[in-house]
């Protein structure tokens, strides 16, 4: 009867830890849905960590949003990223990436896959980490004033500029102390993402890639050609 009666007790534990894993799973897999009306054509999608994904049009530009946890730095609570993208033919034959506060767990960034470390230009601040390919420096030296301005907020982490687009990576939140020292778990208090949070790292990420798009000569994206 005893041991029947801890089966029980055994069981119904199991069951209220699924249930809330299942409730917290449905909660992070909806943090992005205040953004929906954002963006046209709003598709949303769920990655291999059970985080949100969006895709759809900011000012006409195709954008992808996306976030990323970040739970391997040493002596650092975990970190939850803000990727914005945008997709768009920039007509530069280079990449540049651009890092901040490099403590090497920049899983998502390209940087130490590329061949060239260039010099930070007057005006960047002086804990940031170039990287890039062949011609990479004219592309720096074109977008040095429009990189200062992007940097200066502290919160970002990350600029990248591609043949193929942009993207900006910034600092969403910190996790929850507790839960990272005592079960070296990656919890983050925030629930949802609010869309006034997002619009200034969507309006940046758009200004960036027709400015870089401008400086390529190629056709700037969300515009029309001229005749």
């Amino acid at each position: 009867m005893v041991a029947l009666a801890a089966l029980l007790v055994l069981l119904a534990a199991g069951g209220a830890v699924l249930w809330r894993g299942r409730a917290a799973a449905a909660r992070r897999a909806a943090m992005l849905r205040p953004c929906l009306a954002l963006l046209a054509e709003p598709a949303e999608g769920r990655d291999g960590a059970g985080f949100p994904t969006l895709d759809g049009r900011f000012e006409g530009l195709a954008v992808a949003i996306r976030l990323i946890p970040e739970a391997v730095a040493f002596r650092r609570l975990p970190q939850l990223w803000l990727s914005v993208s945008v997709h768009a033919q920039t007509g530069q034959p280079a990449t540049l990436d651009v890092l901040r506060r490099v403590a090497g767990a920049e899983f998502y960034a390209p940087a130490d896959d590329l061949p060239r470390r260039l010099p930070a230009p007057e005006g960047l601040p002086g804990d940031a980490y170039l990287r890039g390919t062949r011609q990479a420096e004219h592309l720096l030296a074109a977008l040095a004033p429009h990189l200062a301005q992007l940097l200066a907020d502290a919160r970002v982490k990350e600029v990248l500029v591609t043949p193929r687009g942009v993207r900006i990576v910034a600092q969403l939140c910190e996790g929850e102390r507790g839960a990272y020292l005592l079960l070296r778990e990656s919890r983050f208090a925030l629930t949802e993402i609010d869309p006034a949070t997002l619009v200034p790292h969507l309006a940046r990420a758009a200004a960036l890639a027709r400015h870089v798009t401008r400086e390529g000569g190629a056709h700037a994206p969300g515009t029309r050609a001229a005749a």
